[in-house]
């Protein structure tokens, strides 16, 4: 019997080191179908050495020796082999390590109702390994291998979980067995240690998830920003050819009307330089403040506004923007107009809509205040307003985002057909 048991004992061995090594390789993105006689000779060459130990220094002593036996080797084979990054190929073999404890717990689990047979415990340890292989493959490793297109910090993030479990399981039950006695001393330990790490990861987590959302919203910005830059460039270029237009055609325009006055066709003269005055107002940037950027942006969409039979009223005596970077202050108005004429174009009756703008200084800070009527009752999330139509929403992040890059406060409101944006930064 006892022979039986030392045979089943190195079958499961076998199975642990087969389930490791396709694990570990799945893991660095390795995979079986492009790397056939690779898996071979790693498994069979593994395999002999794992014999060998096993034959000579025994059970005991192979598994105190397995770190320098198969793990390291298995590093080093991804790393230089199969040229994977040092942490990828570490992260690869301590996460199969790591792993083999669902594999191991099962076949503890159900020698527990056979008073610890050791001979159940190795059948359904072996007996798991197949499934269990299948679900680490098909729902664990493409999570893994996303690791690849990640930065240092984060590869050591996920380094630092296996090593420190790899490290405490060899120095708790393999070299020593201080977690099955060394009483309370050990549990608190492990307890203090699982807090104590609990909170570190948050810690980094967190900053991590912050530098990402802070890099969103500045990419979601600078986006927004050069979509309306593009905009105002075009406006401009617009206006410019039309002035060169009407400079090329001026000679034409007064050899008109000079035929007009020789004909004493004053009416039809005092017809034709109305139109071209009407023009060229149609054209010029209205001058709202000393900011030129910003008389352009607001020269822009009250464009847009007349257009579309919008009334219209801007007041802006704040004068001092030196503090404010010109893709900030367009992205900023730019968008809360854009969204104000998109609500008021919804509006039917023409009388009904309005769009008004003041722009103040008040304790040093910045003033701003937009309102706009609207048909449609808007949706908020959070007292931020939100869209589900398709290519809107990102602009209102977007006026959030230039808030917050200056400290200020911002407030969305809507009541009795009027809607409201307030911000001070």
């Amino acid at each position: 019997m006892s022979e039986f048991v030392s045979l089943l004992g190195l079958i499961n061995y076998g199975f642990v080191l087969f389930f490791g090594i396709v694990m570990s390789l799945y893991l660095a993105d390795i995979h079986f179908e492009d790397n056939k006689i690779p898996y071979i000779i790693t498994i069979l060459a593994l395999g002999a050495i794992q014999l060998l130990s096993y034959l000579m220094m025994g059970e005991n002593l192979l598994y105190k020796c397995y770190p320098l036996l198969i793990h390291l080797p298995l590093v080093l084979l991804i790393r230089f082999a199969f040229h994977r990054n040092i942490y990828i190929a570490t992260i690869s073999v301590l996460s199969a390590y790591l792993m083999c404890t669902p594999r191991k717990w099962f076949g503890t689990l159900a020698a527990f109702f056979f008073d610890g047979s050791p001979v159940v415990a190795n059948l359904v340890s072996i007996c798991v390994t197949i499934p269990l292989l299948y679900l680490v493959i098909r729902y664990i490793a493409p999570y893994i291998i996303r690791l690849h297109y990640e930065n240092k910090k984060t590869l050591l993030l996920f380094f630092l979980l296996p090593l420190s479990y790899y490290i405490l399981e060899y120095t708790l039950t393999v070299y020593t067995d201080l977690l099955y006695t060394g009483g309370p001393v050990i549990i608190d330990f492990m307890d203090s240690f699982l807090v104590l790490f609990f909170f570190i990861l948050t810690m980094v987590s967190l900053d991590f998830s912050n530098k990402k959302s802070t890099a969103e919203r500045e990419n979601l910005l600078l986006t927004t920003a050069a979509a309306q830059a593009q905009k105002e460039i075009t406006q401009l270029s617009t206006s410019q050819k039309q002035a060169s237009i009407y400079r090329h055609d001026l000679r034409h325009h007064m050899t008109f009307l000079q035929n007009c006055i020789a004909e004493n066709e004053l009416e039809q003269a005092l017809e034709y330089i109305h139109q071209i005055c009407a023009d060229i107002d149609n054209s010029r940037v209205i001058r709202y403040c000393e900011n030129d950027a910003l008389n352009l942006i607001l020269s822009s969409y009250a464009g847009q506004a007349s257009d579309a039979g919008i009334e219209l009223q801007f007041t802006v005596t704040a004068t001092d923007f030196t503090r404010f970077q010109i893709t900030d202050l367009c992205s900023l108005f730019a968008n809360a107009l854009e969204n104000a004429i998109y609500a008021c174009e919804k509006i039917p009756a023409p009388e009904k809509r309005y769009i008004t703008l003041k722009v103040y200084e008040k304790n040093n800070r910045i003033c701003i205040q937009i309102a706009n009527s609207y048909l449609q009752e808007p949706v908020f999330e959070n007292e931020i307003p939100i869209s589900h139509e398709p290519n809107h929403g990102l602009g209102t992040k977007s006026m959030i985002s230039v808030v917050e890059k200056y400290h200020g406060v911002y407030g969305f409101f809507a009541e009795d057909g009027k809607f409201r944006f307030q911000a001070s930064l």
